[in-house]
C-alpha cells in the first residue's frame, strides 16, 4: 500500500479481507466487520459483480428468500415470515458459516413485506453483529426503488458500491463507483468494468485488466519524477468526468493537456508547487497519464534582465510600446496577437450565446464566465511568456518590482488597446483606471463587466514576469453606471 513501510504493509494486508482480484483489492478496501451497500439499476449486476470478484464459492455465501430456488451450493434460503425470525436465522448463519463474505439478496422482498422503517432498524442492529462475527456483508438494493431507505443506508453503512449501466446502440457498458470503501484517491471515482466469462476486468490506464501492471508509486515518489523529468513528460488527459474534479481544476487540467510539464512550469511559475501536487494526485487517481518523450533542450537559467530590456523599461510607456510593435530588430521576431476588432466580435458573440443559453441558469452562467476568465489568463500567460523568451532568451527572468506599473500598462495596451493610469496604493498594491474603456461601451450589467477580461490578463502577465501570485478585481465599471472603470491589483509575497 502507498505510504507505509514493509512491516506495516504486511500487517494491513493481514487485517484486510482480500478477494484475490489484485486490481479490485487495490481500489476497494474490505475489512472484517464491514457492512456494504451495493446499489444497481437492474438488481442483477451487483450479484454478478460480487460473484466475479469472489470466484471461489467457499469464500462467499448468498442469502435469499425461501421463494427463490437456489442452484448453487453457496446459496442459502431463509424465511421472511417475520423480522424476528429473519434476524434469528441470519445471526445463526453468521455463527455457523465458514465463509467470510455474506451477500443479502432478499432485501426487496423483505421491504415489501415489512416496510422500510422496520427493516432499517433491524439492519442498524445487525451492524454490531457483523462486527462481532468478523464477516464482510453486502446488502443488494435496486436503485431508485426504495429511495428513502437507500439514502439512509448510504449514510449508515461502512461503504457503498454504486453500479451504473449505460446502453448505447444496443451495447451495454458497466461502471462501478466506490463510496468511502476505498483509498481516498478513488472515492467517488467511476471505473468501467466488464465480465468476460467468469473474469472481472476493470478499465485501468486504457486497458481492461484484473491485476495491477506494476506496484504503484507513492505520492512523494511521483512528485519527484514530475519535477526531475519535467522536460520529457507530456500530460495526457483521460476521459474526465466533471464529477471527479472541481470546475476550476477541470479548467486547469484542460489547459495543461498535451503540454510538456516543463512548459507548464514556465506558464505557472507562481503555482508550480501546487501544480506538482495536483498532477501527482491526478496520475494516481487515473485522470491523467504522463507520456514520456524525447526531452527538449533546457533554456538558460538567468534571472537578471538584459541591458537592452532594462533600457526598454526605462523609456516612457508610449515609446516602449512603439519599440515592441516594431518588434523586428529589437526583439528578433513578432509575437502573434489577435486584432482588437476580432476580440470584440468574439466577446459580443459569446455574450449573446451565454445570455440566451444560460440567462435563467445563474450557476451555469457563472461557470461560463469563470471559463472566460481562466482562458483569458492562460492566453495572457502564453503571450507574456513568448515575449519574455524573445526578449531574454529564457523564461526564468524575474522583473524588478519597480517596473510593475509599466508592465501592466504595456500588457493592457498591447493586448486590449486599453490606456490606463496606474498608481501604487501601498506596498504590493496598485490602483489603475481605464481611460475610455471600449470593452463595456454600450453595455449594461449588474456586475463588473470588464473584470473577467482585464483582470485575467493582468494576473497572467504578473505571474510570468514576477513568478508571484496576484489578485485583480474591478471595483468600478461603466457598465454598472460608474463614470469610469477602475481596478485594484494586489501582488502576493514570494
Amino acid at each position: 500500500m502507498l505510504g507505509v513501510d514493509g512491516r506495516e504493509a504486511v500487517e494491513e494486508q493481514r487485517a484486510r479481507v482480500l478477494t484475490g482480484h489484485g486490481l479490485f483489492d487495490h481500489i476497494i478496501q474490505l475489512y472484517p466487520g464491514m457492512s456494504v451497500l451495493v446499489i444497481d439499476e437492474t438488481f442483477g449486476e451487483g450479484r454478478n459483480l460480487l460473484r466475479a470478484v469472489f470466484r471461489d464459492p467457499e469464500n462467499l455465501t448468498e442469502l435469499h428468500s425461501s421463494y427463490h430456488v437456489g442452484r448453487s451450493a453457496n446459496q442459502v434460503a431463509i424465511s421472511l415470515e417475520s423480522l424476528q425470525d429473519v434476524s434469528i436465522e441470519v445471526n445463526q448463519l453468521r455463527r455457523s458459516l465458514k465463509s467470510r463474505v455474506i451477500v443479502h439478496s432478499y432485501l426487496p422482498e423483505l421491504l415489501i413485506r415489512r416496510g422500510s422503517d422496520e427493516v432499517l432498524r433491524v439492519l442498524e442492529l445487525w451492524k454490531k453483529d457483523v462486527v462481532s462475527s468478523g464477516h464482510v456483508e453486502f446488502y443488494l438494493l435496486p436503485r431508485g426503488t426504495f429511495e428513502d431507505l437507500e439514502r439512509k443506508l448510504k449514510a449508515i453503512m461502512d461503504g457503498v458500491i454504486e453500479i451504473t449501466v449505460v446502453k448505447k446502440e444496443n451495447v451495454f457498458t458497466y461502471f462501478m463507483t466506490p463510496i468511502r470503501i476505498c483509498d481516498p484517491q478513488y472515492h467517488l471515482k467511476t471505473f468501467q468494468y466488464k465480465i468476460v466469462g467468469e473474469r472481472l476486468l476493470i478499465e485501468w490506464e486504457g486497458q481492461f485488466i484484473d491485476r495491477l501492471p506494476e506496484l504503484p508509486l507513492s505520492f512523494e515518489e511521483l512528485k519527484k519524477i514530475i519535477v526531475n523529468d519535467a522536460a520529457s513528460l507530456i500530460v495526457m488527459k483521460k476521459e474526465v468526468s466533471m464529477e471527479n474534479l472541481s470546475f476550476d481544476d477541470y479548467l486547469l487540467l484542460t489547459g495543461m493537456n498535451g503540454r510538456r510539464i516543463s512548459q507548464i512550469r514556465q506558464l505557472y511559475p507562481d503555482r508550480w508547487d501546487e501544480i506538482v501536487g495536483k498532477l501527482a494526485n491526478w496520475v494516481m487517481s487515473g485522470l491523467v497519464k504522463l507520456e514520456r518523450v524525447k526531452p527538449e533542450p533546457s533554456p538558460a537559467v538567468r534571472t537578471g534582465l538584459k541591458v537592452k530590456n532594462r533600457l526598454l523599461l526605462s523609456l516612457p510607456t508610449s515609446m516602449a510600446l512603439s519599440l515592441i510593435k516594431l518588434a523586428k530588430g529589437f526583439i528578433g521576431s513578432r509575437v502573434r496577437t489577435v486584432p482588437l476588432d476580432a476580440h470584440i466580435a468574439v466577446l459580443n458573440a459569446m455574450k449573446n450565446v451565454v445570455d440566451f443559453t444560460f440567462g435563467d441558469k445563474p450557476d451555469l452562467k457563472a461557470d461560463v464566465q469563470r471559463s472566460t476568465k481562466f482562458f483569458g489568463e492562460l492566453s495572457a500567460r502564453e503571450t507574456a511568456l513568448q515575449y519574455v523568451k524573445l526578449l531574454e532568451g529564457t523564461p526564468f527572468t524575474v522583473f524588478n518590482p519597480k517596473h510593475l506599473p509599466k508592465i501592466v500598462a504595456l500588457t493592457l495596451k498591447t493586448g486590449w488597446d486599453i490606456d490606463i493610469a496606474i498608481r501604487e496604493a501601498n506596498s504590493d498594491s496598485y490602483i489603475f483606471e481605464v481611460v475610455d474603456c471600449h470593452l463595456c461601451e454600450g453595455v449594461k450589467s449588474d456586475t463588473p463587466f470588464c473584470d473577467k477580461f482585464i483582470s485575467s490578463v493582468v494576473v497572467g502577465a504578473v505571474a510570468i514576469c514576477y513568478h508571484r501570485k496576484s489578485e485583480c478585481y474591478e471595483f468600478m465599471c461603466r457598465a454598472m453606471g460608474a463614470d469610469k472603470c477602475a481596478f485594484q491589483l494586489m501582488v502576493k509575497p514570494s
